[in-house]
Order: C-alpha cells, then sequence, then structure tokens
C-alpha cells in the first residue's frame, strides 16, 4: 500500500487547493461522503443504528460534521458530541457545522470532564462511534478533556470508525500521543499515512481504507518528489 509522510500529505493538500483550485469545502465534502458510506455499511450489520460522532478542533471535525449530515438523511439516528467550542469553529469546518444545526441534528458539548456524563452510559448501547477528533497535525501530547474522552471510547467496547487517523497517533512515526483512539476501521483520505505501518501504528488502525476524495492522480503520484 503506497504511503505518505504528514509532511508531504499536506503539500498534496495545499497544492490541490492553490495550484488546481479544488475548494476546500469540496475536499471536506468528499472525504466525510466516503467516510458515511463506509459507516452506513458498519451500521448494517448491528441492531442498534444509533452513530455517536465525536467532533473535535479542525478540518477532522469538519469532517465529522458532513458524516453526520449524511448519516441523517440516510434515516440513521446520529448524535454529534462536540469537544470544541462553538465560537472557536471557523473555516469549511464551520460551515459544516452551521448545517449540521439546521438539519436539526443533536448536538451535546463535552467542554468539561462533568460534562462526560452525559454520554456514558449512552455510548455502550451505541452501534458506531466515529472519531472525527484529531487529524495528521495532531503533534503533541493528548491530555484533558480529550484524554479522557478517548479513554471512554476505547473502554466502551462499541466499534470505531476513525477519520483519517485514529485520534492520538502520530501519523508521521506511529508513536501514541500519550493515549489513542484503538480504531476498528480507519477511513484515510489520498493515502495512507507511514506511521500506520510501524508495529505501534498497527495496533490502532484496524482496516485501513483508502478513500478517494478527488486529490488529483498527479499529486499523488508525484508525493515521493514532494517535501518531507
Amino acid at each position: 500500500m503506497r504511503y505518505v509522510t504528514t509532511e508531504q500529505m499536506k503539500e498534496i493538500d495545499r497544492r490541490a487547493r492553490e495550484q488546481w483550485g479544488i475548494p476546500g469545502l469540496v475536499l471536506m465534502e468528499n472525504a466525510g461522503l466516503r467516510a458515511a458510506d463506509i459507516a452506513l455499511s458498519a451500521l448494517r450489520r448491528k441492531k442498534n443504528k444509533e452513530a455517536l460522532i465525536f467532533c473535535g478542533p479542525g478540518n477532522n471535525g469538519g469532517d465529522g460534521f458532513v458524516i453526520a449530515r449524511h448519516l441523517a438523511n440516510h434515516a440513521v439516528p446520529v448524535r454529534i458530541l462536540l469537544l470544541n467550542r462553538p465560537g472557536n469553529i471557523t473555516g469549511d469546518a464551520l460551515v459544516n457545522y452551521t448545517l449540521a444545526r439546521k438539519m436539526g441534528i443533536p448536538i451535546t458539548p463535552l467542554f468539561a470532564k462533568s460534562d462526560l456524563k452525559r454520554v456514558c452510559c449512552r455510548l455502550p448501547r451505541a452501534g458506531l462511534i466515529v472519531d472525527a477528533i484529531f487529524g495528521i497535525g495532531l503533534n503533541k501530547p493528548v491530555s484533558g478533556i480529550y484524554a479522557d474522552v478517548i479513554n471512554m471510547i476505547n473502554l466502551s467496547g462499541v466499534p470505531v470508525l476513525s477519520v483519517d487517523i485514529p485520534s492520538g497517533l502520530c501519523a508521521a512515526t506511529g508513536k501514541i500521543f500519550n493515549v489513542c483512539v484503538a480504531a476498528r476501521i480507519t477511513v484515510t483520505f489520498g493515502a495512507a499515512k507511514r506511521g500506520f505501518f510501524t508495529p505501534e501504528g498497527k495496533k490502532y488502525t484496524g482496516r485501513v481504507i483508502v478513500a478517494d476524495i478527488s486529490l488529483p492522480r498527479a499529486l499523488l503520484s508525484a508525493a515521493s518528489r514532494l517535501k518531507k
């Protein structure tokens, strides 16, 4: 399986937007749609169809909002667990957060440990957890409410679909930033990430599915020549 480094993936994304003119909203929509299709397939075998989508800061959380929209449109019971205050959501992620709210998708804030009580009992009864907390840009240990949520997810026993990368895994080295989501499936975008293939990384990714989100093939083929 072909893989890229963190810096190569960031450069591919930048060139897709700036040189090829592909809007970030298009890439986010495609990413969320591909992940939602895989989530639907996983839920078909579940008696409980509810999907709980944990959305963190940045574009990874934005992907989670897109997934929530598409699952809701397929009549899947969906709830967004929000780990980023609405006032801090910006850019493409804000567009999709606003759309999710307009669609009436339930949103539960998880800003402090006391908020965990809202979901700790509900979590084990879900059919699927979607991990859209951190993306490949994570570069420091996970702590605070984020670490608490990841530990809670791992203890739930519910299958997890991670969006692009399991939250807490270093895309470059495969090392764990203190804690990491143990995914059943990782839907990654454009190309697999180098950290997936280390002995430590393999423990957390589960089945890796590389999803096409309309990144130009020429960019992906030339990834080895992009800066590392």
